[in-house]
């Protein structure tokens, strides 16, 4: 077989694999973490949590932007979830909901399913946000 035919092959077995109906392997490569996810979900289901704390609410591991959240904080999304267990309700500012802890803060724009969040660990400020938006810092 010329070098050519090889990879080729590789390639046609992998497509074969893929177009079966089985579930994925155990060491199937997980998608990268900057990755969001493909819908934003009912970001609508926000408004409930209004006046409830992320503790009380599930905010940070349980709502609509739970995934996006993790999937944007990647390593960080622990350190952050534990951190937003003692913030603050949410609150409406605007167009924005706001939640802020001592040391985590979350700020949403539903309208344009983004966020902004941050984290003070090891005393310095750790900030992420939805990729291509400009959603402000708490006031």
């Amino acid at each position: 077989m010329n070098r050519c035919a090889a990879p080729l092959l590789v390639a046609l077995s992998l497509l074969a694999a893929c177009s079966n109906d089985e579930p994925p392997v155990n060491n199937a490569a997980a998608p990268p973490l900057e990755q969001m996810s493909e819908d934003p979900g009912d970001w609508t289901a926000l408004n409930g949590m209004i006046g409830r704390r992320p503790s009380e609410s599930g905010l940070i591991d349980s709502s609509p932007i739970s995934v996006d959240l993790n999937a944007r904080l990647g390593s960080s999304a622990k350190a952050f979830r534990d951190a937003m267990m003692t913030a603050g309700p949410l609150t409406r500012q605007g167009n924005l909901l706001v939640s802020k802890g001592p040391n985590a803060w979350l700020v949403l724009d539903p309208e344009g399913h983004a966020f902004r969040a941050g984290l003070i660990r090891n005393g310095r400020l750790e900030e992420w946000q939805t990729a291509g938006t400009d959603v402000p810092r708490p006031r």
